[in-house]
């Protein structure tokens, strides 16, 4: 046996290793019928990525319903299996952390516990992350942190008040540089 069919063998059977790990979650299934009872966690969840400063904060664009729809509708079954595992695990994380839920943990608390998770669930670079998202579906804070963006700035608080709107907005200028302290357009 030659060095190349060696080490061909071994990352063939620990991908499929990985692969049957990873695999066993495609038999169990997301109990969605959970998740409006969620919606007071999901709603301060939000509320931590894009807090309210002068500017309307996510459960004022209510972002959790938005959230919890796009779970129901248009996510695929592994990313609703780990977005609801991920909620267990925030509820599990802060009892063991701080013998608390995270409803009654101090601000400081909050923001340590986004930050495990945001690090916890950040994504693998290059191949490697392609093969586990597609095995295994997206992870919990890449979904909360993508659907809590996309229902802040396409509600009417987060267009409006968030971001730059401009109800008739004129001439097309594909290039027109931004002013200090000038937000962002939402048209």
């Amino acid at each position: 046996m030659n060095r190349r069919k060696a080490i061909a063998g071994i990352v063939l059977f620990g991908g499929a290793v990985y692969a049957g790990v990873r695999g066993l979650r495609l038999f169990s299934t997301a109990d969605l019928s959970q998740l409006p009872g969620h919606r007071a966690l999901i709603a301060e969840l939000a509320e931590m990525i894009i807090p309210r400063t002068d500017t309307p904060g996510a459960k004022d664009a209510a972002a959790e319903d938005f959230i919890i729809t796009m779970i129901k509708d248009c996510t695929p079954r592994k990313s609703q299996y780990n977005f609801m595992q991920g909620l267990s695990d925030v509820t599990a994380y802060t009892r063991r952390h701080y013998g608390c839920t995270f409803m009654e943990c101090t601000q400081e608390q909050r923001t340590e516990v986004i930050a495990h998770f945001e690090e916890r669930d950040r994504p693998f670079s290059g191949l490697a992350g392609k093969v586990s998202r597609k095995l295994s579906g997206d992870a919990f804070f890449q979904t909360l942190k993508r659907y809590t963006i996309q229902g802040y700035c396409t509600s009417k608080q987060g267009a409006t008040k968030g971001l730059a709107y401009d109800y008739v907005p004129g001439a097309f200028r594909g290039c027109v540089p931004l002013q200090p302290g000038q937000k962002c357009w939402a048209t």
